[in-house]
């Protein structure tokens, strides 16, 4: 099988060096200024990427360091990242194979398949796609492009949280949500370094806190496999690679019920006039609940400003129907 190129750290200059690699392919999304409460709130709207989510942002970081005769890529995911990967290899040339869940949502596997990959469908667990699509590559000599737990993934994803600081300047707070630690790997590395001072908070479901776990042990734990609505937050342990990045940054993980995905995802739409599926809206929940209990400050003092990644839109469209219903003022 051909080699894939690793880095055996990850640093700012890492994700700058990926940004370089990326420019031109993704979107450089806007951030949202909104006050609310005592905090000013700067979203981060992955989810206008054109696959609709940040995924596309790892995927060229690794699939443009591919040497020219890769003979093709296989990957396993619920949607996004099959998205990304599918879209980068129809850009790039490179033939794709998706290893996707029977649960996926419909229209996450109808935009996969109409980016011109081949779909081998599995069953719900996790840890079933992975294996699957390991099989697949030495099976068919095809370079493996993993969903997080890969250091040139986490650097593309860090693109995110590099342009949000640039763009928006210093943070106080930084919230991501946390599925196997790529996104949040690449941007904590990122937020670290250029805001050093600033707390970087994980968001996971209440039943998927699989890092929230793993981080107070020490060690990597795994949990059952999750049932929430948040169909991009239900992996069971974090990355091997990514967790140890997790640990010298997160400064702690909250989690979320999928009432209060719902919720933030109406406030979405009023607010911010913005789609979100449910694992997007993950960190904004977290943010809407602390900004509605910080205290709001005195005239003479600036208001703290939190970054906030929503991480995609790729909703559903029966689920968002529900939001629609009664969204969140």
């Amino acid at each position: 099988m051909p080699s894939d190129p690793i880095l055996d750290t990850l640093t700012l200059d890492d994700v700058r060096a990926a940004a370089a690699r990326i420019e031109g392919r993704v979107l450089r999304t806007p951030v949202l200024h909104r006050v609310v409460g005592g905090a000013e709130l700067l979203c981060k709207a992955e989810s206008l990427q054109p696959t609709g989510a940040f995924k596309l942002r790892g995927a060229f970081s690794l699939m443009t360091a591919l040497p020219r005769d890769t003979p093709g890529v296989v990957a396993h995911s619920s949607g996004n990242h099959a998205q990304a990967v599918a879209w980068a290899a129809r850009e790039l040339g490179l033939p794709a194979v998706i290893v996707m869940p029977d649960d996926a949502p419909a229209v996450k596997r109808a935009c996969t398949d109409a980016l011109g990959a081949e779909i081998i469908t599995v069953g719900p667990d996790s840890d079933e796609r992975a294996q699957r699509a390991e099989e697949l590559a030495q099976e068919r000599d095809l370079v493996p492009v993993p969903p997080y737990d890969h250091l040139l993934i986490a650097a593309g994803q860090g693109t995110a949280a590099l342009e949000l600081v640039e763009e928006a300047g210093p943070l106080q707070r930084f919230y991501a949500p946390v599925s196997g630690g790529g996104l949040m790997a690449g941007c904590a590395a990122v937020v670290a370094a250029l805001c050093p001072d600033a707390e970087i908070i994980g968001v996971e479901p209440e039943d998927g806190d699989d890092t929230r776990r793993s981080l107070i042990a020490g060690e990597r734990l795994a949990v059952p496999p999750p049932r929430t609505i948040a169909d991009g937050l239900r992996v069971r342990r974090p990355g091997a690679l990514t967790f140890p990045i997790l640990q010298e940054h997160v400064a702690r993980i909250e989690v979320v019920t999928d009432e209060e995905l719902l919720s933030a995802m109406g406030w979405a739409l009023v607010q911010l006039r913005l789609v979100l599926e449910p694992s997007g809206a993950a960190s904004l929940a977290v943010a809407l609940r602390e900004s509605a209990n910080h205290a709001r400050p005195s005239h003479d003092v600036e208001v703290p400003r939190w970054g906030v990644l929503l991480s995609g839109g790729n909703v559903d469209p029966s689920l968002l129907a529900r939001t629609i219903a009664s969204p969140a003022s």
